[in-house]
Parts: C-alpha cells; structure tokens; sequence
C-alpha cells in the first residue's frame, strides 16, 4: 500500500532546516495520533531516510548532508514543531552520528568511517544507553562484559532507550568484570540475546520508544568496542564529555521547537475562547510580552552557547559545561513559554483536541534528560569552579 507521504518527493540535498521544516509539516498530522498511542513513529522514520535527514550530519565526503552542530540543532527546533516526540527520538540517533563525525574529521579511522557510511547508504538507526552515565562524580554501570574467546559477553538491562522499536544498533555501556574499565560497545539491535521491553508509557513524549532494552550474554567481537574508559568519572574522558555536548546542544533545538509551536498556537487562539476573548487587551499584550521575553532568552541563548560550540569544542571539559547550562536554561524557558502560551489561549488549551495540551505535557520531559536539576548545576558548577582556580591552589 503506498502513502500519501509516499508519493511526495523526497529531497535527498539542500539545507537541513529546509528538509526539517518540509517534514514538520507533515509530522504536524500525525502528532496527535502517535500521542494518543504511544506508537513508534515509524512512517516519519522512513521520511526521514528518504529525505536524507538521518545522514544529515555524516560528512559529505562519506555521503551526508555534511551539517553542523548550530544547524543540526536549528533543524531539530524546527522538527519539534510538527512532532517534538519524533524530534526527541531521532536526537538520540543524531548526536551519536555527530560526535562520530567530529572523530572522523579528527582521525580517518577506519571503524569510523565504515559506520558513518552505513548510516549514509543504508540509513541505520543509532540508538543509545549512554545518558546514565552523564553524571557528576564517579560512576559506573551493573552492566557486564565477561571476556569470551575474541570478544565479550553483554549482560544487563537498560532503561529510557529512545528509538529502541526503530534502532539498528545500540550503543552500550558495560562493564570489564576483570579490569573495572567501561566499554562503549556497539550492539546490533537483533542480536541474539537483545529484547526490548516495552515499559514507555508516560505523560508527554509519549512515541519515543524509549522503552527497556534486556542484554542476555549477548556476544559482542572485541571489534565492537568503540573505546575503553578507565574506571573512576566517565565525565573526565573526552567520548562521553564529546557525546553529552552534542547530545544536550541538540535536545535544546528540541524543546526550542515546542516552545516556538505552542507561541504560535497562542496568537491562532487568542479571543477565539471565553477566556481570551473576554480579557482586556492591555492583558492580553502584557501576557504575550511575557511569553515572548522568555522565548527570547531561550533562543538566544542557544544561538550564542551552540554558535560557540560549533566554532570551537576542542576543549571538550570547557565546553561541556557550557552545555550543560544551555539545556538548563532552555529547556526551564521552553516549559515558561508553554505555560504562557497556556494562558493566552485560555480554557480550550485543557482539551486533549488542542495541540496546546499535548506540547504543556512534552516540554516537560526536559527536566528529566540527564544530568538533571541539581546535578546539571553541580556539573557545571565543579567544572566551571575549577577552571577558574588560582593557579597553585
């Protein structure tokens, strides 16, 4: 059966925001449907792939679109408009496909470029379990990994695994049972021994997928670790510093996007409901100003931390805290943004017909994306504290 969706041209080139502001358009019909079921949105994964989005940040040497951090973000602000589910998902895939792509420009290493490839030519999906470890001190993960023959076993289960109905690969994180050290290793999802349990059934984001994924003794070749990491903070060593910028530079797009969706939604609504239509205009304009200071904070502060992150992340421990801030304030301006929007629209944003019900539940998701309030400002906070130490101290 062919879709209507099907019959449209996919456009494989061009500006990434283009491309996501075109699907936007069309994942805005699916959005409420997908929140009612809670259902992988697996149509807008495939016009994703057809579109080129998914190989949006592989560098054009290798078959991508060859986009960068501010833009990449920029387009999934503009993805979280039509659907902020599907853009939340698909951040797990693109902030791996970036951070890869940093290494590649780096190294030319060969596992690099092979993997990049594959999401080129064959649009894989890259799903992740790594964000338990973005925390601010020392840490490590029940995670497995026993040493066998030329490879390992994986045992463990882990949680909130975005994509997991859609992915391809998983990145994992297990632990060395011999050295203490943790392995990123890369695990094809229909690998003996990998389930998916699916236990995602929350307020908001609710076509995430991000359900359980259960590793049963599952063999891995010693070539599917992407790095080893020494025991003791995960957030010392440049992968997971690397990854958690990309990851927090990107989801702040997300929830820009749903802030920018529900101040549209707020000026279509206003004096069409018994609440709006029946308050003063003077009010009326002060709320909308208070809306909008808060919209601008947000998106001006993600255009200066991820424009800088862009130009230069060499130092990955400066950068990190930098964004980590930036997904603190974003995603706390986005919620105000919705709420006021909230407001200025009155009672019929209650109503589950409005989209506006639907975005006041997924902006909300963002306080919960790792590391969280508290511990985001104790993150930065260290890092930022020992940075500006008296030399000798």
């Amino acid at each position: 059966m062919t879709s209507k969706t099907d019959q449209r041209p996919a456009t494989a080139t061009g500006d990434v925001i283009s491309i996501a502001t075109i699907l936007a358009d069309e994942f805005r019909t699916r959005a409420a449907e997908l929140d009612r079921t809670g259902e992988f949105p697996a149509e807008n994964y495939h016009r994703m792939r057809e579109t080129g989005y998914l190989r949006a940040l592989v560098p054009a040497e290798l078959g991508g679109l060859g986009a960068g951090l501010l833009e990449v973000s920029r387009a999934q602000q503009a993805l979280g408009r039509g659907c902020a589910s599907t853009a939340l998902a698909v951040n797990m895939h693109q902030f791996q496909v970036g951070f890869m792509a940093d290494g590649w420009r780096k190294t030319q290493a060969a596992g690099l470029e092979t993997a990049l490839r594959r999401v080129a030519t064959d649009g894989i999906v890259l799903a992740s379990t790594g964000a338990e470890a973005i925390v601010p001190g020392e840490w490590t993960t029940p995670t497995t990994a026993r040493r066998d023959r030329d490879g390992y076993r994986i045992t463990g289960r882990k949680y909130f695994c975005s994509q997991a109905s859609g992915m391809d690969l998983v990145r994992v994180m297990a632990r060395d049972d011999e050295t203490d050290e943790l392995l990123i290793c890369g695990v094809p999802a229909h690998a003996e021994g990998v389930s998916v349990i699916e236990t995602w059934d929350t307020a908001g984001m609710r076509a995430t997928a991000s359900h359980d994924v259960v590793f049963e003794d599952v063999w891995i070749a010693d070539a599917a670790v992407g790095a080893r990491l020494p025991a003791g903070e995960p957030m010392r060593t440049p992968p997971m510093a690397g990854v958690a910028v990309w990851f927090l530079s990107l989801a702040s797009g997300v929830y820009l996007g749903i802030a920018e969706e529900a101040r549209a939604e707020a000026y279509k609504a206003i004096g069409s409901g018994i609440n709006s239509a029946f308050r003063e205009t003077a009010l009326t304009d002060v709320l909308a100003g208070q809306m909008e200071a808060e919209f601008l904070v947000a998106r001006s502060v993600r255009d200066q931390v991820v424009g800088a992150l862009d130009a230069d992340r060499s130092d990955l421990q400066a950068a990190l805290p930098q964004a980590v801030l930036c997904k603190e304030i974003v995603t706390q301006k986005a919620v105000s943004v919705v709420d006021a929007a909230v407001q200025l629209a009155g009672g019929r944003a209650y109503f589950r017909k409005s989209p506006l019900e639907r975005l006041a539940r997924d902006v909300r998701a963002g306080r919960f994306h790792p590391p969280a309030s508290p511990q985001s400002y104790q993150l930065a906070g260290r890092r930022l504290r020992e940075a500006n130490a008296p030399t000798g101290t």
